[in-house]
C-alpha cells in the first residue's frame, strides 16, 4: 500500500474508532427515491362503493351522510352480519380451499362463474389468486347510486335505498344464493339499479379496492370491448356487461371481475353467437358452479354445458350443476365432500341416482365445513371437485 493511500486508510479507521463516519464530499447532490406507485383508484366509485358497504368514507359529502341514522343503522347491521358470516361460512370456507383446492386454485388464472349472479365473494375466497373472474346472470347491470343531503326527499331516498340493498342481499346472506324472482324484484330502476352496487359491495366487504368500472360489448365474435363506464340511456342489447378492476392494498397486482347480462338457454347461446365464442376462446381453467336451478340437467342448457366440459381443467360443482354421469372416469378424477340430499321440492325430475350411490360409500366422501346451496335448511350440502385426467380438446 502507498505512503499517501496507508495513511488515508488510518485516518479513516481513527475517524470510526471515535464515531464519526465520513461524510458526503460538499459537492454531492441528495437523490430522494419517491415511493413506487400503486395502481390507480377510481375514488369517485370507490367512495360510494364503501359507503353502500357500510364502510367509513374520505369524500367529504358522504361523511355527511355517514351521520344519519338510517345510515348508522345499516352500517351496524352490516358489520354484524358480516361478522356471523365470517365465523360460520367464510372463514371455514377459507380454510377449507387452502387444504383442499391447491393444485386448483395454482392452475387457475381465470375462473368462470356461470350462473354466479352478483356473487363476487364466493369466487375470490375459493380461488384468491385467480386474475380474472367472469360471471353471469340475467339482471341488469345497473349503476352505483347517488346521494344528496339536502331536505326531506333526499332523507328518505337514503333510507329506501339502504333498506333496498338490505333486502337483496338477505337471501345470499341467510341461504348462500341469489333467488332469481327476488333479484327481478328487487334489483330494479326504482329500487337497487341493478347488479353492480351488490358486486361492488361485495368487493369492498373482502378488503379490495377498486380501480375501475368499465361498460362491456360484444361487437364482433370473440372479442368484448371495453370503454369508460356510462350508464345508458336506453337499454342494452344482450349480451352485455361490466368489467371491474381491483386490487388489495399493498399490492400492485390488478384483477378483473367481469359480470355479464345474457340469456345461456340454446335458443340465445348456440356456437356462432358473439358471447359462445367469447367464452369458448376465453382459457378459463376452473369453472365453479353452484345453486344453478339444475337448469344443466336440462337439454336445451346443453351448450353451456358442453362448453364447461370442453374447457375446464377443473370443476368445483355442487348437484345443481353437470349431472354427474357425464363425468367419465377416464376423463375426470372426482373428489366427492358433503352429504348426499334429495333435491328440494321447488326441483322436480332431476334426482340422480347415480351421485347417490357414489356419496353412499363413505370412505369416497370428505366432510364439507360449511354450508352452500339449496338445503339451507338440513346442512346436507354437496360439492364436488373434479380434475381432468385427459387433454381440453382443440378448438
Amino acid at each position: 500500500m502507498k505512503p499517501a493511500v496507508r495513511a488515508l486508510a488510518a485516518a479513516l479507521l481513527a475517524g470510526l474508532a471515535l464515531g464519526f463516519a465520513p461524510g458526503p464530499p460538499q459537492d454531492a447532490v441528495s437523490v430522494v427515491i419517491p415511493p413506487k406507485p400503486g395502481p390507480p383508484v377510481d375514488a369517485a366509485n370507490d367512495e360510494l362503493a364503501k359507503f353502500i358497504s357500510g364502510l367509513p368514507c374520505d369524500a367529504e359529502a358522504l361523511r355527511a351522510l355517514e351521520e344519519t341514522p338510517a345510515w348508522q343503522a345499516y352500517a351496524a347491521a352490516l358489520d354484524k352480519g358480516w361478522a356471523e358470516l365470517e365465523a360460520k361460512r367464510w372463514g371455514p370456507m377459507r380454510a377449507w380451499a387452502e387444504d383442499e383446492l391447491g393444485e386448483a386454485a395454482a392452475a387457475t388464472r381465470t375462473l368462470f362463474y356461470p350462473f354466479g349472479g352478483p356473487d363476487a365473494v364466493t369466487p375470490t375466497l375459493l380461488f384468491p389468486n385467480a386474475s380474472t373472474y367472469v360471471l353471469f346472470g340475467l339482471e341488469f347491470v345497473g349503476k352505483l347510486p347517488t346521494f344528496t343531503t339536502e331536505g326531506a326527499r333526499a332523507s328518505r331516498h337514503l333510507e329506501n335505498y339502504l333498506a333496498n340493498l338490505t333486502e337483496a342481499m338477505s337471501d345470499f346472506f341467510s341461504k348462500s344464493y341469489f333467488i332469481t324472482r327476488n333479484m327481478g324484484a328487487l334489483l330494479i330502476r326504482d329500487r337497487v339499479e341493478g347488479v353492480l352496487p351488490v358486486l361492488c359491495l361485495f368487493l369492498k366487504r373482502t378488503g379490495h379496492v377498486i380501480s375501475a368500472v368499465k361498460r362491456c360489448e360484444f361487437l364482433v365474435p370473440g372479442e368484448v370491448f371495453e370503454y369508460d363506464f356510462a350508464y345508458p340511456r336506453k337499454t342494452f342489447r344482450k349480451p352485455y356487461g361490466v368489467k371491474i378492476e381491483f386490487f388489495q392494498p399493498g399490492t400492485d397486482r390488478v384483477k378483473s371481475l367481469y359480470y355479464f347480462c345474457c340469456n345461456i338457454a340454446d335458443e340465445y347461446f348456440g356456437k356462432d353467437t358473439l358471447y359462445y365464442k367469447y367464452l369458448d376462446g376465453l382459457g378459463f381453467q376452473t369453472s365453479l358452479i353452484k345453486s344453478a336451478s339444475y337448469l344443466m340437467q336440462y337439454r336445451y342448457f346443453g351448450n353451456i354445458r358442453n362448453l364447461i366440459l370442453a374447457r375446464s381443467l377443473f370443476v368445483l360443482q355442487d348437484d345443481t350443476a353437470v349431472p354427474y354421469r357425464l363425468f367419465s372416469p377416464r376423463v375426470w378424477e372426482a373428489r366427492l365432500y358433503g352429504e348426499y340430499a334429495t333435491p328440494i321440492s321447488e326441483f322436480r325430475g332431476v334426482d340422480q341416482p347415480d351421485l347417490k350411490a357414489a356419496y353412499a360409500n363413505p370412505a369416497a366422501v370428505r366432510p364439507l365445513p360449511f354450508h352452500v346451496g339449496y338445503h339451507w335448511g338440513t346442512q346436507k350440502d354437496v360439492l364436488m371437485l373434479f380434475k381432468r385426467r385427459a387433454p381440453v380438446a382443440a378448438r
